[in-house]
């Protein structure tokens, strides 16, 4: 893990809001969803990461404080976002924003996110609903699943060959036909990471959805000490699912669009 130090990492380990997340697995070479560029360390500690999508091509800049994040992490920042036209800007700061945007930065869209946590203590497990079967998926169901992703959205269509070969994911089957999928991002001994949970709208309302993330989170306990996940702000539906099966929320982290003033 070259780039941090060992104060640093434990900055990450303590924290796990999204950005430590994204780049605490991206170091430890278990998170695949963006590829890591540079990291840099200032101190307090604070880590600014420059990550790249492999799907879309867009920068991420991943920003990680204890507390309110100063100027010199300002100062750090900066210069990635003058390096491209467009970049998202991550932190669990809210001041952040209000600094990039006196800096004279040019904000887009806005995303907030809850980061929910479970572990064997508070982890309940969901009942098995009836008319359907349960998987995990390998090679032979790869296009089934990147075509369901795919009528999600088709960013999570490209990620599917990935999302079933290099990490774990489960399925939810009516018949021969995939209707739900979800998959683990990143697998050590402390920590799973849970994410593209999606059920077939024909078949919502059923169970599969809160059976899928139950199965995941009850993999990754059997591995890891605790299981995360990240629900968008304003999604109700999915926050609820998650409390049911005794998540909870442990941060909330923002991601920004922003573009360089010409």
């Amino acid at each position: 893990m070259s780039g941090l130090t060992n104060e640093g990492l434990r900055l990450l380990r303590e924290l796990m809001d999204m950005p430590s997340i994204l780049v605490l697995g991206a170091l430890e070479g278990t998170l695949w969803l963006d590829e890591l560029e540079e990291v840099r360390e200032l101190e307090g500690p604070s880590v600014v990461a420059l990550m790249k999508s492999p799907y879309t091509g867009d920068t991420f800049i991943d920003v990680i404080c204890r507390g309110r994040c100063g100027r010199k992490v300002l100062e750090a920042v900066s210069p990635y976002i003058y390096s491209v036209e467009r970049a998202w800007v991550s932190s669990s700061d809210p001041s952040l924003v209000d600094a990039l945007v006196s800096s004279g930065v040019r904000l887009g869209e806005s995303l907030a996110f809850y980061v929910m946590r479970a572990d064997g203590t508070s982890f309940r497990p969901s009942p098995l609903p009836p008319g359907f079967s349960f998987t995990a998926l390998d090679e032979h169901d790869l296009e089934a699943a990147r075509s369901l992703l795919a009528s999600w959205d088709e960013v999570k269509g490209a990620q599917a060959s990935d999302m079933v070969m290099r990490g774990n994911s489960y399925g939810a089957w009516a018949g021969e036909r995939l209707v739900g999928i979800v998959g683990t991002y990143a697998t050590t001994p402390d920590w799973w990471y849970l994410g593209n949970l999606f059920v077939d709208p024909e078949f919502r309302g059923r169970g599969v959805g809160r059976y899928l993330a139950s199965l995941a989170t009850a993999e990754a306990l059997n591995s890891a000490r605790e299981a995360y996940a990240t629900v968008e702000y304003d999604n109700s539906v999915s926050r609820g699912l998650l409390a049911r099966l005794g998540y909870r929320a442990h941060a909330v982290s923002t991601v920004v669009e922003v573009r360089k003033v010409s």
